[in-house]
């Protein structure tokens, strides 16, 4: 029991003194330190957030700290934009009903724009501070290439990468894409396209029977059906509605096994108009389907690179 008390003893001893040793490595918020998260010149660089400053378990446990508050504000974010959505709302009945009380709705939108500036800004920032955490943490790990994988492009190649897929990258690599556009050209060029456009930020475009529809018009007339996730993390969001459609049809449409089999005819509901009658889905156009995910966010989730194939598209003499 001694010896087993010594050894203990010992292991904290040195764990206290690895501690010290990391402390002491801690540039303290200089200007000029390249390792600190928030950068130098500040009164706070540096501070609590150089990686130099945590042993490896502590930078995990930041990572995840930041990945909790990026969330927390993506959701805030979400809830801004269907806020906003209302007061649209209202004010277009509004018109319609009471055109004295107009102002009281227009100045209701315009503090839900502003609810909305402000809470992208803050989710801007937690997704750049939750960015560079986890780059200090795959330094530490040494998990390979900073960069992610996929393809590139510029916005004038869109049409020729999404939707002629020359070379056939999209089809050999089995994923559906997902751009990553922070400059949001991306989004306006797949709306203005023919496609079936669904602004996830948006309550009524997520509603299960909009989704299910616009879904089976991608398929009936061989056509892109476009997620736009903005710059919130709303991809979770989008599975859990298609689940509400149908059990299972987040994968099967992720996988691409909805075309198999004619799967896809599962989605029909004897209410359906004629045009989407099972003799209407030809298999020319299927072969037009499409779905593509778009996001603002520079950085998006792990787990969105690993079930979606990213796109990054790149600013002319940027090089981003």
């Amino acid at each position: 029991m001694l010896q087993n008390m010594e050894a203990e003893q010992q292991r904290r001893a040195r764990e206290a003194q690895r501690h010290q040793e990391a402390e002491a490595e801690w540039c303290g918020g200089q200007e000029g330190c390249g390792r600190c998260w928030r950068g130098a010149g500040t009164a706070d660089a540096g501070r609590d957030l150089c990686p130099s400053s945590f042993p490896f378990p502590s930078l995990t446990l930041k990572v995840q700290q930041l990945a909790r508050e990026q969330q927390q504000c993506s959701k805030e974010l979400q809830q801004a934009y269907c806020e906003l959505s209302r007061r649209i709302s209202e004010h277009d009945q509004c018109e319609r009903r009471h055109a004295d009380k107009t102002k009281l709705t227009l100045q209701a939108i315009k503090d839900a724009e502003d609810q909305v500036d402000r809470l992208q800004q803050e989710a801007q920032k937690a997704e750049e501070a939750l960015a560079l955490a986890r780059l200090a943490l795959r330094e530490q790990m040494q998990e390979g290439e900073e960069e992610v994988q996929g393809l590139k492009c510029q916005v004038t190649e869109l049409h020729d990468v999404l939707m002629k897929d020359v070379g056939d990258r999209i089809r050999a690599d089995g994923r559906w894409p997902l751009v990553i556009d922070p400059s949001g050209q991306a989004a306006t060029f797949l709306r203005y396209q023919d496609t079936n456009y669904v602004d996830t930020v948006n309550p009524e475009h997520l509603r299960p029977e909009r989704m299910r529809l616009a879904l089976l018009g991608a398929l009936r007339y061989g056509k892109p059906l476009v997620f736009d996730l903005r710059e919130v993390d709303l991809f979770p969001a989008v599975q859990r509605q298609l689940e509400a459609v149908q059990p299972g049809l987040a994968q099967a449409l992720l996988s691409r096994g909805l075309l198999e089999q004619e799967r896809y005819l599962s989605l029909l509901r004897p209410t359906d108009e004629p045009e989407y009658s099972p003799t209407q889905f030809q298999e020319a156009r299927l072969e037009h389907f499409r779905v593509f995910f778009v996001t603002k966010a520079q950085w998006p989730p792990a787990e969105q690179l690993q079930v979606l194939l990213p796109v990054r598209v790149q600013l002319p003499g940027t090089g981003l």
